[in-house]
């Protein structure tokens, strides 16, 4: 019977290495690789590195940015919402 490949998932995350900001991806539980904006070489980052700071994952946050703007934008949110009014 043949074997049927699994589908890898990437895991990315936006992130922050020190000072630098781009996308982090999960490399099999050994660490990220950092890819620093703009950049094409990555470096290989222990997940216990004090110095790397996770923000979201990529997918979702590319996917809320595209539903903001379908909605008008950063201004038409804000000035759209009831702040709690009733």
């Amino acid at each position: 019977m043949p074997t049927i490949p699994c589908p890898t998932h990437k895991v990315s995350h936006y992130a922050y290495y020190g000072d630098l900001y781009g996308t982090a991806e999960l490399l099999g539980g050994s660490g990220y690789l950092f890819r620093a904006e703009g950049e094409r070489q990555a470096t290989l980052v222990s997940y216990r590195d004090p110095e790397l700071c996770m923000l979201g994952l990529v997918e979702m946050a590319d996917a809320q940015h595209d539903v903001d703007l379908l909605a008008g934008g950063p201004a038409a949110i804000a000035c759209g919402r009831e702040m709690g009014r009733q």
